[in-house]
């Protein structure tokens, strides 16, 4: 199932409400941008594993899963400064593409 960036962003922003609610917790802007820190963090992990054991092949499951929490804190984070990442990144591809004459 192919989605776009905005419903990931709902479908992210869902998931957080009901683990919150769940939870009794409260999701607080300040507490977002670590969390996406540390997720790029345990990302930068999995990859020096396979960097520092260059035969042995990635764990693209591990990966995968790393990158997917990756993107969804920072969909997290855009919904918090209300950026809609889907029109930033269409608008960057624009400027990029301009930058070093793509068509």
């Amino acid at each position: 199932m192919k989605m776009r960036i905005n419903e990931l962003q709902k479908m992210s922003i869902e998931i957080i409400s009901k683990y919150n609610k769940k939870h009794d917790s409260e999701h607080k802007r300040e507490t977002a941008f670590p969390h996406l820190v540390e997720e790029v963090g345990e990302l930068a992990k999995e990859i020096n594993h396979h960097i520092s054991d260059w035969r042995q092949k990635p764990n693209h499951n591990n990966l995968s899963e790393e990158m997917a929490d990756v993107l969804i804190q920072l969909l997290i984070l855009a919904d918090d400064y209300k950026v809609d990442l889907e029109d930033a990144f269409l608008k960057k591809i624009k400027k990029l593409k301009k930058r070093f004459e793509i068509k």
